[in-house]
């Protein structure tokens, strides 16, 4: 009798416990809209090339750190029913999964499966989504990315990463010699690094694509030969390909050139749609070396379009326009030629307060509050048969710092320019403050119209044929561009 009694009241003692535990269980679910989740990563990445596998899934660690249950209401893809994207939690799957229970510190597998077919040309080069995570009134979100197209994939690697530098992968190492063919186009996540005494040849026709915020960096002692053909041009941009992104600045960072014993050299090139064209400045000391911009383009800036410190630069048939700050800012001295080279900027985005030449012999660095002034020698600064011309009453600010002992010579030699600087010795056989009447502007076409008052108006300058190609004439017109009678 005793037993029986014990094993009855053992039984209710152990109902008693399991409706606590339930009520306890119920009771700890919180709806604090302070609880929130934490990931084990911002964004899941998936790298496979996709020519020879067209799905993949990935894991993301979802972690509630709160001492409390929450209650995950709803997992939805950004793209709904659309993405190429799908998600598993606790075996529910599909593009919107809800009411998923995740208990006081623990944590939980979201499983991310993508597919891609991998043949379809059409889709963009980065395919992206975003898993959003709503949690008492709270919506967090996960970014997705991968790949749509077969392409070269420069990644960043744990083992490559300095600390204080953003993440980024080497394309060449130390001494090594890197030669891109123009097969497939070239994606860049991070920056691609080009380290010291190596190289990088870049054939005619390849496209180069970077990601939100990747760049190029060629390091001190390294070089980069990017030789496009007219017909084969080389192209630098973002991966957004949609024609809506075709012309949007900002898409990526910039590609930084250190000073290097070779020359480093850009042909028949395209740069667009960044935050900075090329940035070109001497880290140490300079070691001779020149960069030459031949048949270039670079459009599109959300800062500078051609941005140097103490460095040396030849261009020729440069176009650079459209930049949110200078489009030539040239700074702590230097040595530069500029020729048959057109300078134009209509930024439409906000309001531009910079002029498109900046002309300097210093540069101020700021570390905290303390100023500090590095000052060089313009040794040079030459621009013949150029254009200035942009949407503000002065374009040109020759910048030579104050009682500086250092040099600053300029010349402008058979140029249109916009400004309101006087007429001096150094401006000889130029233009002043006329329209030179692009084609379009507003569609970046900067070739000059009928009327333009450049026609004729230049001297030989040692380029016998113009960006596209056609021959000059003996009395060449000013600019990037030849005028071209149309053909009736």
């Amino acid at each position: 009798m005793t037993k029986r009694i014990l094993s009855i009241l053992f039984i209710a003692f152990l109902a008693i416990i399991t409706i606590f535990t339930s009520c306890r269980k119920d009771e700890t679910i919180s709806s604090d809209p302070n609880y929130k989740l934490s990931f084990s990563t911002d964004s899941v990445m998936f790298d496979t090339v996709f020519t020879t596998m067209g799905s993949v899934t990935k894991s993301l660690m979802v972690y509630n750190p709160n001492p409390n249950s929450v209650i995950i209401s709803r997992v939805r893809l950004a793209g709904g029913r659309y993405s190429s994207y799908s998600v598993n939690i606790d075996g529910a799957s599909g593009t919107d999964v809800r009411n998923i229970e995740i208990a006081g510190n623990d944590s939980l597998y979201v499983f991310v499966r993508v597919t891609i077919d991998p043949v379809n040309d059409n889709l963009p080069l980065v395919v992206k989504d975003s898993v959003i995570f709503e949690t008492n009134g709270n919506y967090q979100d996960v970014d997705l990315l991968a790949w749509g197209q077969d392409a070269h994939f420069i990644l960043p690697k744990p083992e490559d990463q300095i600390e204080g530098f953003p993440p980024l992968s080497y394309i060449a190492r130390e001494g090594e010699q890197i030669h891109w063919t123009n097969d497939k186009p070239y994606v860049i996540v991070g920056y691609g690094v080009v380290d010291s005494a190596g190289a990088l040849n870049i054939d005619p026709g390849c496209r180069i694509h970077f990601y939100n915020g990747a760049g190029l960096w060629v390091y001190r002692y390294a070089n980069i030969q990017a030789n496009g053909t007219l017909e084969e041009p080389i192209t630098f941009e973002g991966v957004r390909l949609e024609q809506d992104y075709a012309n949007v600045p900002s898409q990526w960072d910039r590609i930084w050139i250190n000073e290097s014993d070779i020359n480093s050299s850009f042909n028949y090139t395209v740069i667009k749609n960044a935050t900075i064209g090329i940035q070109a400045e001497t880290l140490k000391s300079g070691l001779g070396n020149t960069l030459i911009l031949n048949n270039t383009q670079i459009l599109n800036m959300q800062g500078w379009g051609l941005f140097t410190r103490f460095y040396n630069i030849e261009a020729n048939n440069l176009l650079i326009a459209n930049s949110g700050s200078s489009l030539l800012n040239l700074t702590s001295g230097g040595n530069y030629s500029f020729k048959n080279s057109t300078f134009a900027n209509y930024w439409s985005y906000e309001v531009r307060k910079d002029p498109i030449l900046h002309l300097a012999n210093y540069y101020i660095y700021f570390d905290g509050e303390n100023e500090i002034v590095y000052t060089g020698d313009l040794e040079q600064a030459y621009f013949g048969d150029c254009i200035f011309y942009g949407s503000q009453e002065n374009e040109i600010l020759l910048d030579k710092y104050p009682e500086d002992p250092t040099e600053f010579n300029y010349h402008f030699d058979y140029s249109l320019l916009k400004t309101t600087e006087e007429d001096n010795e150094f401006f000889t056989n130029c233009l002043f403050n006329q329209n030179p009447l692009f084609v379009d502007y507003s569609l970046l076409d900067f070739h000059i119209d009928t009327l333009s008052p450049v026609i004729k108006q230049g001297i030989p300058m040692g380029n016998p044929y113009d960006l596209d190609g056609i021959e000059r004439s003996t009395t060449p017109d000013l600019g990037a561009y030849e005028w071209v009678p149309n053909e009736e």
